[in-house]
């Protein structure tokens, strides 16, 4: 008889256990979620800034200077979108004004060419953002992700 009035004292323990218990163990699978997304599109753009400034290697550079931009901004554009094709197109962009490719510096005999690709800031976070008490807000990013790459020819 003693045993069973000790159960009914303790009842509403259980609950307030699980509830804080439940929250550290969401918070921990909510991070582990929200953070692997973000860090597999930073892991693209550095792959996708790569890839971009390795092809501007194969651009003729006898061109006049205008055509060689040209070719240049449109060979690296199109090998940072293919690199990038598995995600949404609004989800990146070029840092220079939608461009991926700064525009090429002549460093004595050298050619300096960047090739930069990040996550347009106006954009709403890719993965919501929670606050949880005692937390604090999962995921904690970044304010920009981006992925950068420079070459020098």
């Amino acid at each position: 008889m003693g045993g069973s009035g000790l159960g009914r004292r303790q009842g509403g323990a259980i609950a307030i256990e699980f509830a804080a218990v439940f929250i550290l163990f969401f918070a921990i699978l909510y991070g582990l979620l929200a953070y692997c997304v973000p860090l597999l599109m930073l892991q693209s753009f550095n792959d996708a800034a790569a890839v971009g400034a390795r092809v501007a290697v194969s651009v003729n550079s006898s061109l006049t200077s205008a055509q060689y931009e040209a070719a240049l901004q449109s060979t690296v554009s199109q090998a940072v979108a293919d690199r990038l094709s598995w995600m949404p197109a609004s989800w990146y962009t070029g840092c220079n004004g939608g461009n991926y490719m700064a525009t090429p510096v002549t460093e004595g005999n050298f050619t300096r060419i960047t090739v930069c690709v990040r996550y347009p800031s106006g954009n709403s976070p890719v993965v919501p953002v929670l606050t949880l008490p005692g937390i604090g807000t999962v995921p904690r990013l970044p304010a920009v992700l981006q992925g950068q790459a420079s070459l020098l020819l």
